[in-house]
């Protein structure tokens, strides 16, 4: 399954996302039976120029709503 969400962001992001890596897992309380989350960390950069925060956050909800209804994976709520 992580393979398939590397997928996904890495389409979902284009081309300025620089890389992504898994840092952290964690199964317990708040997390489903049977489920666990995972903590990625996406790094962004645009070769030529600085990015803006609203290139940013157009890039996290179009991977957030491309994991959703591509795996059905969501972001873990506190």
């Amino acid at each position: 399954m992580a393979a398939d969400i590397a997928r996904v962001v890495e389409t979902a992001a284009d081309e300025i996302l620089e890389s992504l890596v898994p840092f952290d897992e964690f199964r317990g309380a708040g997390v489903p039976d049977g489920y666990r989350s995972i903590a990625w960390r996406l790094t962004f950069r645009h070769p030529e120029r600085t990015l803006r925060d609203k290139e940013i956050d157009g890039r996290r909800a179009r991977i957030l709503r491309a994991l959703d209804e591509e795996l059905g994976v969501r972001p873990r709520t506190s």
